[in-house]
């Protein structure tokens, strides 16, 4: 090779590479391995943090110690919650994308927290959310001030859905002379929820490694909650009724084979992990190191799916499962991953299958029979419910949505502008709050109208699209995460046709943040772009 073909060959590569420097925020290029990729910033931080903010991360410990001792004398749990929380206050100002780390990490873990069971109003993850987006916006008025819109068209998708989800519903509260109730308000205040958490890992997550690291913490957190599902829905030592007293299950029995977890809610614990799972495999598919750690994940989600003991998770999941394998061509390998797997499933899930499926070919428990019971007073209603048939909530589900929701679209304007912020109604029933609507796309129309019904399908149109074309154009992390955001949108969309998943705890916490994690493909690819524009002067 001649010596001008050696320097534009260097000069070339420096082109392409220096994109990714820039996006650095105040840290300097750290050199990973591909087997170290796993850890990229969890402990880099610590080596490249900048000289006059290192005294931070030795003050850190000693402050959250502190403060978790004080806070200690009302309970060892709120004193351990201290340490941890401001742990990852200071981290964050320190290095931004541990904020992206927490939230995928812990925020699942402590979802099934009601509100105002731990703090007022909100829920745990919702009162990190809003604390990191604080601590992230102190930090911009310090030390950027700069403002710059470049929104893609995944962001374009998510402002979309706070209009049509959160300002338009209030609005037409407001012109319809209807009482705004603080009900109206929380149920609107979840897109908005969804929105920072969207914005949160987008903006912090910004290179390949950091990509990888997030999803590493995406995946030790599902594979925590997989086996803490499967032995909640087998009650395994009475673990389910343990459980139920600070993560309430929101089905009537507890020990019904219907593992939640930590989440609390058996549908959206299924969707995440099926999410979860998918993510594994695709990591899997995509030659990521180390095979063995990755399958652990893969396979404890995959049965922790059926561990949910619910029927639309199961089958969101297969179709989940077949998309990946058509889109990466893998039809094969997944099928011979599979032995292993439907091994595991047949000691552990299969029981579970058997007794959730046990009623779907029996009649249906006539309305006499239904209302009978709904006047039996205490937890036995729900048991004696259960054993009258397992399989007739699907019965019930259609009955709702025909009695109490359906008939409200007659009005074309409730079709077009939505009819209240609230996924439910008052029920007219004994020892019965309320009824919720059970479909995913009705409820679109029910909150939203034809606006948010329509900027979902767009939301899922735009990032199949935009992840097919990021997974083609990016190779490691950037790549897998596309394409994993691809099946899982597939399983969502699917999922949503029998419960709102788009903004159900569990679901919505592993979703967005995929979300923004393929969106970064868009960002590198924007900046390589950018470079290319500039001429290599060759020097002979």
């Amino acid at each position: 090779m001649s010596t001008m073909e050696r320097t534009g060959s260097r000069e070339m590569h420096a082109t392409v590479v220096a994109p990714f420097e820039l996006m650095r925020v105040d840290t300097q290029a750290i050199p990973v391995e591909r087997t170290r990729g796993w850890i990229d910033h969890m402990l880099g931080f610590f080596v490249a943090a900048p000289a006059d903010r290192r005294w931070l991360l030795w003050v850190a410990p000693i402050i959250a110690l502190v403060a978790g001792a004080a806070a200690s004398a009302v309970s060892i749990l709120v004193g351990a919650a201290a340490i941890g929380i401001l742990g990852i206050a200071i981290l964050t100002w320190n290095h931004p994308p541990i904020a992206a780390y927490a939230m995928v990490a812990v925020g699942p873990v402590v979802v099934g927290f009601g509100r105002g069971q731990v703090l007022p109003l909100l829920r745990p993850n919702e009162a990190m959310l809003f604390g990191l987006c604080a601590i992230l916006g102190a930090r911009w008025l310090l030390y950027s001030r700069r403002i710059v819109f470049k929104l893609n068209r995944i962001d374009l998708c998510v402002v979309a859905i706070v209009v049509f989800g959160f300002l338009l519903p209030i609005l037409m509260q407001l012109a319809r002379l209807r009482p705004v109730s603080p009900d109206d308000i929380f149920y609107s205040l979840v897109f908005i929820r969804i929105a920072l958490l969207y914005g949160l890992v987008r903006h912090t997550i910004r290179t390949p490694g950091q990509v990888r690291t997030a999803i590493g913490f995406a995946l030790a957190a599902g594979s925590f909650l997989a086996v803490v599902g499967v032995m909640d829905s087998t009650n395994v030592f009475g673990f389910a009724e343990k459980l139920n007293p600070y993560f309430p299950n929101d089905n009537a029995v507890t020990d019904d084979g219907r593992g939640a977890a930590s989440i609390g809610n058996p549908i959206g614990f299924g969707v995440y992990q099926a999410i979860n799972a998918l993510l594994a495999l695709s990591m899997l598919l995509g030659g990521e190191r180390p095979r063995r750690i990755l399958a652990i994940p893969a396979l404890l989600c995959s049965v922790a799916v059926f561990g949910s003991g619910q029927i639309g998770p199961v089958l969101s999941f297969l179709v989940g499962l077949a998309t990946l394998a058509l889109l990466t061509k893998s039809t094969r390998r997944m099928l011979s991953w599979a032995m292993p797997f439907l091994l595991v499933v047949m000691i552990v899930a299969l029981p579970l299958a058997q007794r959730r499926i046990a009623g779907l070919d029996g009649r249906a428990i006539p309305s006499a029979v239904r209302e009978g019971i709904a006047r039996i007073e205490g937890p036995d209603a729900g048991r004696a419910f259960f054993n009258a048939n397992p399989g007739s909530s699907w019965d019930v589900r259609l009955y709702n949505l025909e009695t109490f929701f359906i008939p409200e679209f007659n009005d074309p304007v409730n079709v077009a502008l939505g009819v209240t912020p609230q996924a439910r109604v008052s029920s007219p029933r004994q020892n019965e709050e309320f009824i919720w609507i059970e479909s995913g796309h009705l409820w679109l129309l029910w909150s939203g109208g034809v606006p948010l019904f329509l900027t979902w399908f767009a939301l899922i149109g735009v990032g199949m699209v935009t992840a097919r074309q990021t997974m083609r154009n990016n190779v490691g992390p950037i790549g897998i995460a596309a394409g994993a955001t691809f099946a899982v949108l597939m399983t969502v969309n699917v999922a949503q046709t029998f419960d709102p998943h788009m903004t159900l705890r569990g679901t919505a916490d592993i979703l967005y943040p995929l979300l923004a994690l393929s969106a970064t493909g868009l960002v590198v690819r924007r900046s390589i772009q950018k470079s290319e524009k500039t001429p290599v002067e060759i020097v002979a």
